[in-house]
């Protein structure tokens, strides 16, 4: 079994909420940064040579080796943190995230006013920091929101959605009948939230530049919000520069579609908004962002138009 198979997997996920229910928040840490610092020795592994090819895009073209390779090794070593505190906070139970996570102004005014319309908003974000920790947030919130998650999930994926979903989050895989429940959702004035920054391998993406470069990446949270006629609200986790155990949840900015040529281009032209914002997010911590997988892949074929649009 790969390393990255094992780490997705649902014996990884049974012996981390082990660990993370016994185990104190001082020791846990030292625990993975003991793990992480041993897995980011193996400059060779596909894991670091995957995280090694994401920074050097983000990074840009004058960072040496030495500053990609310690971004990359600080950005193993929080994902570890961020593990140990998920499992730690999933096996306390809710007191523990409302402990853990802090929603910003932004994000309560946010609230407050979405509260007061009927109109629904699709939360998009990447993977930066404990993104997880903020779906336990918003749950012990009781913000109704669905969640939608990757399309085919491992054995761990699996049983992390179960343990979300009995915190009150509705998860739902990316299908056609998820997508047709999201577009119900968002005109009845609900909340949707998802992640953009992950390539689908099977390039069911659209070329779209993000830090310079083509990637294939997701554009149907723009198909999905331009159907349903609701804004785009991009949402990003960061640590609490104060506390370790600590995070905050923060409103970036909120999308309204713009109109660009035809149907294809307004889908292409939002669908960069969302990542210049997303960029400018990852630029602020690129430690923070825990991408395991190859954004910026030159051997992916380029996917179809329109592909993936059945939920319409």
């Amino acid at each position: 079994m790969a390393l990255q198979d094992f780490i997705n997997s649902a014996g990884a996920l049974r012996l981390g909420l082990v660990v993370g229910g016994s185990v104190p928040p001082r020791l846990g840490y030292a625990m993975a940064n003991m793990i992480t610092g041993i897995l980011g020795r193996r400059r060779r592994s596909t894991m670091m040579r995957t995280m090694h090819d994401n920074f050097r895009v983000v990074l840009g073209a004058t960072a040496s080796e030495e500053q990609i390779g310690s971004v990359a090794r600080a950005a193993l070593r929080n994902a570890g943190r961020c593990n140990y505190d998920l499992y730690h906070t999933l096996a306390k139970g809710k007191q523990a995230a409302l402990d853990a996570v802090t929603f910003s102004p932004r994000v309560e005014s946010y609230l407050a006013g979405y509260k007061d319309t009927d109109r629904g908003h699709l939360i998009v974000s990447a993977h930066i920091s404990n993104f997880d920790m903020a779906g336990l947030a918003f749950a012990t919130r009781d913000v109704p929101l669905q969640v939608l998650t990757w399309p085919s999930p491992t054995s761990g994926y699996d049983m992390q959605n179960e343990i979300r979903r009995s915190w009150g989050l509705d998860i739902t895989p990316v299908s056609v009948p998820a997508l047709r429940q999201a577009l119900r959702r968002l005109r009845a004035g609900g909340l949707v939230i998802t992640g953009v920054d992950r390539p689908d391998p099977g390039g069911a993406g659209e070329a779209l530049m993000f830090f310079g470069r083509p990637a294939y990446l997701p554009t149907g949270h723009v198909r999905l919000a331009l159907q349903a006629q609701v804004p785009i609200t991009v949402v990003v986790v960061r640590h609490d520069a104060n506390c370790l155990h600590t995070y905050v949840v923060d409103v970036e900015t909120t999308l309204e579609l713009e109109q660009k040529g035809d149907r294809q281009e307004m889908i292409l032209h939002n669908a960069q908004r969302v990542l210049a914002v997303l960029e400018t997010a990852i630029r602020r911590h690129p430690e923070q962002w825990t991408m395991f997988y190859p954004v910026w892949n030159t051997e992916m074929v380029q996917a179809p138009q329109d592909r993936g649009v059945g939920y319409e």
